[in-house]
């Protein structure tokens, strides 16, 4: 329960931090071309302090929400890979279905011969 609360949060946190980074103006870079200015003219002047201070304060909830997720999913016991019940080699197809052609074998090494002067 919440695990999957603190992951929503994880995710919203992400998708603001991206919007935020793109709307900051920075030094001619993609902030201007995807609306750096037009965030410029919607929060004044001091956008770039306000927004600075917002992405930090956005990126210190993300590290916080990131080790609760770390420390919640350790909680919960094993690993994904843990869950998935184990291939046994016989189970491996050796042939293409379809089709009676044996396995492909390792080419053989062909002599390497120097071109030939002309």
């Amino acid at each position: 329960m919440i695990y999957g609360a603190v992951l929503i949060v994880h995710v919203l946190l992400a998708l603001f931090m991206i919007v935020i980074i793109l709307l900051q103006g920075g030094r001619g870079g993609l902030g201007e071309t995807m609306g750096g200015a037009a965030a410029q003219s919607l929060f004044g002047g001091g956008a770039n302090i306000v927004m600075t201070k917002v992405t930090a304060v956005f990126a210190a909830l993300f590290m916080v929400t990131s080790l609760s997720l770390a420390f919640l999913s350790a909680q919960r016991g094993g690993s994904v890979m843990d869950k998935l019940p184990a291939a046994a080699e016989s189970a491996l197809p050796l042939t293409l279905p379809g089709t009676d052609l044996p396995p492909a074998t390792a080419p053989a090494q062909a002599p390497v011969t120097p071109p030939a002067a002309q």
